[in-house]
Parts: C-alpha cells; sequence; structure tokens
C-alpha cells in the first residue's frame, strides 16, 4: 500500500477515535448534570436572574440542568415546594412565614430581588388624594381590588395598606383574584377591578394604553413604612432540601453570581434587553420605553439577604396579624446563603 494511502487511513481512523472520544465525553458530561425544577412567575422581571442565567449557559456551566415551572402565585410556589413538584422557588417572607405556620419548613437559600410591587389604578377614577398615603389608599374605598391570588403577597401588602387607611379589609374592599400581568391588565381595562398591585413590565403597560396609572411605588418607598427598601424575595426551598442537596443550592448561586455581574456590565445591555424581549410582555410599549424599564430594574437584584431586614418584616407581618410570630434568622435563612454581592 502507498505511504499516502496508509497516512490517509491511519488519519481517517485518529479522526474516527476521537469523534468518539468527545461523544462519550460529552455524554458523561450531561450525564454529572444535576437536574432540578425550578418555580418561576412567567413575565416578570424579577426573574431577569433566571432568565440570563438559562440564556447564557451559567446553569450548565455550574453542572445543573434545571427545568423551569411556570407558577402564577406564592401561596401556589409553596404548595408545589411542599408537594415535591418542584426543589426551589421564588418567594417573599410573608409567604415563608404563613407557610411555616401551615407546617412547612420553608426558609432562604438566597436573596434574589428588591421590592418590585406598583400599585395601579383606572386612569379614569377620581383621586382627591393621589400622591399622599395613605389617604390615596381611601379613595379606593368600595372598589374592588386585583391580586395575583387570594393570599397573594399582593393580598398581603395591600391589607396592610387598606389598614393604614382605616378601612375594613373585609367589608370596605372586594377582593378579586386576577393573575399576573397577563390576565390582571385585561381585568383592569375592562372594569372588573378597579385597582391592581402587579409588577413590571405591568404598570408601564396599563400607562402606554391609556387605562391606567400609577398611584403608589413600593419601589420607591412609597407606601407601607417598614416595606421602604427591603429585599422583597428569595431563593425558597425546604429546610430538608437544603439538607439533603446542598449542592442544588451552590450551584444555582454560583450561576446567579455571573448572571449578576453579566446583567451589569453595560456592554452586555443590547444582549440583555434582547433576552428579556422574549421573556416579557411588552405589547404597547416602544423600544425605547422597554429598554428604560430595564435600565430601572437592573439596581434591584441581589444574592443576599441580610438578617438586620427580617426585623422590618416581622414588624410589617405581625402588625398587621399576617403573622403570629416573628420570624427568626436561624430558621429562615440557610447557614451559607450569601453575605454580600459579588464585586463585579
Amino acid at each position: 500500500m502507498k505511504a499516502h494511502m496508509i497516512l490517509r487511513h491511519v488519519f481517517r481512523g485518529t479522526a474516527i477515535v476521537l469523534a468518539l472520544t468527545v461523544a462519550v465525553a460529552l455524554k458523561a458530561s450531561a450525564a454529572e448534570l444535576i437536574p432540578v425544577n425550578v418555580g418561576f412567575y412567567p413575565g416578570t422581571t424579577f426573574q431577569s436572574m433566571i432568565y440570563v442565567s438559562d440564556a447564557k449557559g451559567f446553569y450548565k456551566e455550574e453542572g445543573l440542568d434545571p427545568t423551569f415551572i411556570a407558577t402564577q402565585s406564592g401561596p401556589l410556589m409553596n404548595s408545589e415546594l411542599a408537594s415535591g413538584a418542584i426543589d426551589l422557588g421564588y418567594n417573599a417572607p410573608s409567604q415563608v412565614g404563613l407557610a411555616r405556620e401551615q407546617g412547612l419548613d420553608m426558609a432562604f437559600a438566597a436573596g434574589n430581588a428588591l421590592m418590585p410591587w406598583v400599585l395601579i389604578a383606572r386612569a379614569d377614577l377620581n383621586l382627591p388624594h393621589k400622591g399622599q398615603y395613605p389617604g390615596v389608599i381611601s379613595d379606593l374605598k368600595g372598589m374592588s381590588w386585583g391580586v395575583y391570588g387570594r393570599g397573594s403577597d399582593g393580598e398581603v401588602f395591600m391589607r396592610v395598606m387598606a389598614q393604614d387607611a382605616h378601612l375594613d379589609v373585609e367589608k370596605d374592599v372586594t377582593w378579586i383574584g386576577v393573575g399576573g400581568p397577563a390576565t390582571g391588565l385585561p381585568a383592569l381595562q375592562v372594569n372588573k377591578i378597579q385597582a391592581y398591585l402587579t409588577l413590571d413590565p405591568a404598570p408601564i403597560i396599563a400607562a402606554a394604553g391609556g387605562y391606567g396609572q400609577t398611584i403608589l411605588d413600593l419601589r420607591k418607598g412609597e407606601g407601607p413604612a417598614n416595606l421602604k427598601g427591603v429585599i422583597y424575595q428569595g431563593i425558597e426551598t425546604r429546610q430538608k432540601t437544603l439538607a439533603d442537596r446542598p449542592d442544588i443550592f451552590v450551584r444555582t448561586i454560583a450561576a446567579h453570581k455571573k448572571a449578576y455581574c453579566w446583567i451589569r456590565d453595560p456592554k452586555n445591555f443590547d444582549e440583555l434587553v434582547a433576552i428579556l424581549k422574549t421573556k416579557l410582555p411588552a405589547g404597547g410599549l416602544t423600544d425605547e420605553q422597554f429598554r428604560e424599564m430595564v435600565r430601572q430594574n437592573i439596581p434591584t437584584f441581589t444574592l443576599t439577604f441580610p438578617v438586620s431586614q427580617l426585623q422590618q418584616w416581622n414588624d410589617l407581618l405581625v402588625g398587621a396579624k399576617a403573622l403570629k410570630a416573628p420570624l427568626r434568622a436561624e430558621d429562615v435563612l440557610w447557614k451559607d446563603i450569601p453575605k454580600e454581592n459579588p464585586n463585579c
């Protein structure tokens, strides 16, 4: 056999061996990924670290194979965690506290977002006390108030607002669970509800559509004093899951650290906008309105949950009788919860 033919066979054999080696390595690598079921709230800006970690491959880089399960409210998130349908989700101290009082061992593994809620109302309402809290809440007496779900964070917060305005939460308000923006905004538009505590991008969509107005922005420190400047939401799971499967939280936090820094890098802003446009409803918004909404939310993302902020939550929740007893850090904050955000 001629030399060049021998070399050709050698090279071909080598290529086959290399291809098989790569295939085996890829298969082994895929097998090493830890599967994890993640509950999330679709169409919300405070889930941006999830969207980025998935789109940029940060979860897989950290050895996770996540399955995302859409959830509509805090109580449903607790229910899915309790049933084992999901391994981790996202919730506020109010929901963690309520779950614990029902005998569920819920805790936070990390932080996720600062206070994101905005109270909007129909644009045609006469609100004599607009710009004044709690006076503007008293202007909503006798109306239908929309919340994502009965018993959700939105209802907890609105009940506190009603009490601050000296309204009877059972007689002066009609509570209606309307879900997230996809179903809540149409309910506002057709006057099924007159007020709606919601999340970006719903407030700007309602304003752009001419049927909604912002009357209270909790992101800016408006509303109940104990909610000013607090971290609203963290990664929630069961204490048992933290003990049995700590790797999924170590890896999730590592992925979110990458997302946190990637989001804050100005050179990634256009790509960030492109990613979020595939995840958030943007009907009726101009490109610049959407971009500005994204800019405003970047500073709200966090991985920490300072112990000191539990006191603010306890003052609010126990004072409003939403919880019977204060939350204790040793019960609800994981021992390895991030103590500070990355220095990007």
